[in-house]
């Protein structure tokens, strides 16, 4: 483990003294290479950014515009039940991916902002690597973008060596135009379903990171207390030292910084999350009958399962995130509670009481304000895609 550590911290190397993060830049970096032009989040050359254009544009507008088009084609001429569901499931998964990007795009300056604020805030605050819980970051970046790949090329794989039994099947349900030629539609559809993977992995992962910086940003705070709290319990009853004061006044600005970055997340990614949960759930639902029903066709039933995985990844990410940084949030407020504030005077009590009451609104970051990014939520839609699963079974039987 500790050499798995070591190599993350040399990729994207992290520089808390700079309000370097690592994590971010090995995103955006991600981000540019699966053909999403992001500029202005990391320190890129005017010759990067001529490259990451003229390859990134052309790459949204041919593979994931245009690919996804085709899918939708295919889905509206389909007629057999399995033929649709195939279909839904592809379609619904791509149609998410092209509503998240434009989402990017179109809130990209609040993600610069939100960026920036959170480099200004390691810069203050995070005192070491250590603290800066990059390894944590990149790790499960690394995991998903693995599962993905490797489902991708494992995908390509079997297209490649057997086009007759995968050509226009799971999970290459699209209807291109008869006039390319065989071999150009095979690698056509092998490539997109690749670069698409990736883009889900960089779109995906830019909010889970951003919430997850907050969950840093919390145990910081928890430190902070912890030693405020050291410093009251050596000290006696009296007013407090000018460094006690100060303490406190950072933790609190500290704190109301927190909380407005997570106003400003929630209002980025809300919608694009929102859309994820629910074609997430018809996508496991729809994926986990076509695993269940597929009958002699092994390269189908594998990529399917793969695909459930994919996706049960992608939604396991969000709830967990949400959920570290809700229980990061109430131990706040619990730790608020451990100061000896007896001991200090009245200026200090208001001002420890007047963060104990912003502590009590935990950190909570929902899917449209409908519902909360946490395990239970997570737990809920399982059972809920099992439920639908079953229903489908019935159907299909009859």
């Amino acid at each position: 483990m500790l050499y798995i550590r070591r190599f993350f911290t040399r990729i994207f190397p992290s520089d808390p003294t700079f309000g370097q993060i690592g994590s971010i830049d090995l995103n955006i970096f991600l981000a540019q290479a699966a053909g999403l032009p992001l500029f202005g989040m990391r320190n890129e050359s005017l010759a990067m950014k001529i490259f990451f254009s003229f390859y990134g544009i052309p790459t949204v507008i041919l593979i994931t515009m245009c690919y996804t088009l085709f899918e939708l084609q295919e889905l509206v001429f389909s007629k057999d039940l399995e033929d649709v569901i195939q279909c839904s499931s592809l379609s619904l998964s791509h149609v998410a991916v092209v509503i998240k990007i434009y989402n990017l795009f179109y809130r990209l300056p609040d993600i610069q902002k939100v960026i920036n604020k959170l480099r200004a805030l390691t810069k203050e605050y995070v005192r070491s690597n250590d603290q800066n819980g990059e390894f944590e970051n990149k790790l499960p970046l690394t995991i998903y973008a693995l599962l993905l790949g490797f489902t991708a090329i494992l995908a390509m794989i079997m297209l490649l060596r057997d086009p007759k039994s995968v050509a226009y099947r799971y999970p290459y349900r699209v209807q291109l135009p008869s006039f390319l030629p065989q071999q150009i539609q095979i690698l056509y559809m092998g490539l997109s379903v690749l670069v698409i993977a990736l883009q889900v992995v960089a779109t995906d992962y830019l909010s889970v990171i951003l919430i997850n910086q907050l969950r840093i940003h919390l145990k910081i705070l928890i430190l902070s207390f912890n030693e405020l709290i050291n410093e009251g319990q050596k000290g006696s009853v009296g007013i407090p030292t000018l460094d006690q004061n100060i303490h406190l006044k950072s933790i609190i600005a500290h704190h109301c910084s927190l909380i407005e970055l997570r106003h400003e997340v929630e209002d980025i990614f809300r919608l694009p999350i929102l859309i994820q949960f629910l074609t997430s759930f018809a996508i496991f639902a729809l994926s986990g009958f076509q695993a269940t029903v597929s009958t002699g066709n092994t390269n189908i039933t594998i990529l399917a399962y793969f695909y459930c995985g994919c996706i049960l990844c992608e939604l396991f990410l969000y709830c967990w995130c949400g959920n570290d940084v809700f229980e990061q949030s109430k131990e706040v407020s619990t730790s608020g509670y451990g100061v000896s504030w007896y001991k200090y005077d009245q200026r200090f009590q208001k001002s420890l009481i007047i963060f104990l009451a912003n502590a009590q609104r935990p950190f909570v970051f929902t899917a449209g304000g409908f519902m909360n990014l946490s395990l239970p939520s997570f737990a809920g839609i399982i059972t809920k895609s099992y439920s639908l699963i079953a229903l489908l079974r019935q159907v299909y039987g009859r």
